[in-house]
């Protein structure tokens, strides 16, 4: 059990730290750095490279917490309001499923956006980054109740 709290522990670092960096430090950075003719490519290169390391993790958040689930004894359903530990629970498990939900809407939006050339979408699609970050951070405060 060691082992899947670690898992899932790295896993949730990995996702959420990926977006925290992103949000907090990557893409300031880069669009405030003079020595970057086009921040774009540069910040659409890195999220390239971050994308696998989020799916990975939310496969492995998904398997581990089943896991870790199923041997604590306390989890019946993966949403239950029956105790103060499984609303933590459900609602971290809502949340979670708004962070994959509002990412899916951003790849679409991005999918969309290059089919037709649209240039505008940089804000929309970096709100959306700027929600799953803020989501995130509400997982780390719901995972340290539980």
């Amino acid at each position: 059990m060691m082992l899947m709290r670690f898992l899932h522990n790295l896993f949730t670092a990995a996702w959420i730290g990926g977006l925290i960096s992103m949000t907090l430090v990557v893409m300031p950075g880069i669009t405030k750095n003079l020595m970057v003719k086009e921040p774009k490519p540069v910040i659409a290169g890195i999220q390239k490279r971050l994308k696998p390391v989020a799916i990975v993790s939310m496969v492995g958040l998904a398997i581990t917490g089943i896991l870790l689930g199923r041997a604590s004894g306390n989890v019946t359903a993966p949403i239950s309001f029956a105790t103060a530990y499984t609303t933590s629970l459900s609602i971290k498990h809502i949340v979670t499923v708004a962070m994959v939900i509002v990412a899916l809407m951003r790849l679409s939006m991005l999918r969309k956006a290059e089919a037709i050339k649209q240039q505008s979408i940089e804000k929309p699609a970096n709100m959306l980054v700027l929600l799953n970050t803020v989501l995130g951070i509400v997982v780390l405060f719901l995972s340290s109740r539980i």
